[in-house]
């Protein structure tokens, strides 16, 4: 399991990416033992995780670790300045041949739908707290996390 966050310390601007389970000392019984967390690399605030047995256990989110929230949604875990390239790429070369070859044209925007199609099958997803907008990867899949809801969202 992967996890990103921002630090939540006000004034902070650190991304923080780390293990969980490899940060926090466990033993299998107990869990991590107390004042276990992972230290913010700009600011040094130590910020404490809270380990469900399901993360422990099966690797699957149940509950935030960083603010203890239990809502979550999936995503896919695509870079949007990929996509914004490869559209914004299409489109220039659609445009610059469109008066010269209208075909070429629409054939350079039809690959750049393939090209797109492909990269959402081969993505995968990322698991968002709704709270602190925290990112799991590498979790197993929990059924009860759908697609973003923005009435959701709003609550927070």
């Amino acid at each position: 399991m992967q996890v990103r966050f921002n630090c939540p310390t006000d004034g902070c601007v650190a991304l923080i990416e780390m293990e969980p389970l490899e940060a926090c000392a466990q033993d299998p019984q107990t869990g991590p033992g107390p004042g276990d967390g992972i230290e913010c690399p700009r600011c040094h605030v130590r910020h404490p995780l809270h380990l469900s047995q399901a993360i422990l256990r099966e690797h699957r989110v149940d509950a935030c670790p960083l603010c203890r929230c239990r809502e979550f949604f999936v995503r896919k875990d695509f870079p949007q300045r990929i996509g914004l390239v490869v559209v914004a790429a299409a489109a220039i070369v659609s445009v610059a041949t469109f008066k010269s070859n209208i075909w070429l044209s629409w054939g350079v925007l039809a690959a750049a739908v393939v090209v797109d199609l492909a990269l959402y099958v081969l993505v995968g997803t990322v698991t968002v707290c709704y709270a602190c907008r925290a990112e799991y990867r590498h979790v197993a899949a929990n059924p009860e996390h759908e697609g973003f809801d923005l009435a959701r969202s709003e609550k927070y």
